[in-house]
């Protein structure tokens, strides 16, 4: 399967919906106008064909951000709004990144990939304990760590012993009838 990327850099299958595909991704709402010559279109992602920041420094001028993203041509900055580019000022840039302290999509993204880590994790442990194959050491408060003890290594055990106990037996007592009738006792 081919991952393709939008412009930006965003990754069409993570980054924009399949329910809204004039949607852009958030990170680059900035690069597509609404209502223009520049709307965004999700099966465009890709090609040729993308319209972002068309006029305004192309697919490749697509810069993305946490505030919505740009197009840069040149040493201009330009974002879209409405149906229409607007050049960003130095100062809008300078508003724009004064508060580096936007991590909130950086922080959702974070916890997103360690949940998905540890599910990963969880579900292997799990996957090898069905196998019978725990990873996970158990230490016990018990004198006996060594010995295995869990409930179907004693049955198991317990079932052996008991069918060797009945075999001595038998032949026991198979014995002493031999015994008896070579003595012609019986």
């Amino acid at each position: 399967m081919v991952n393709v990327d939008c412009a930006g850099g965003q990754d069409r299958a993570t980054t924009t919906s399949e329910t809204h595909p004039y949607r852009p991704p958030r990170k680059t709402r900035g690069c597509y106008t609404t209502g223009g010559n520049a709307d965004f279109d999700s099966s465009l992602c890709g090609s040729s064909s993308d319209r972002a920041c068309i006029g305004k420094g192309s697919v490749t001028g697509c810069n993305a951000d946490n505030q919505g993203g740009y197009c840069k041509q040149g040493n201009n900055y330009y974002v879209a709004r409405g149906s229409n580019f607007f050049p960003l000022t130095r100062a809008d840039l300078l508003d724009r990144y004064r508060d580096s302290g936007d991590t909130d999509e950086t922080g959702r993204e974070v916890r997103r990939a360690l949940n998905d880590q540890e599910r990963r994790f969880t579900n292997r442990i799990r996957e090898l304990q069905i196998m019978g194959k725990d990873p996970l050491i158990q230490r016990g408060n018990n004198k006996n760590e060594g010995n295995e003890n869990n409930e179907v290594h004693n049955f198991i055990g317990d079932m052996l012993f008991n069918v060797g106990i009945g075999v001595s037996f038998v032949i026991f007592i198979i014995s002493v009838c031999i015994i008896l009738i070579q003595n012609k006792i019986i």
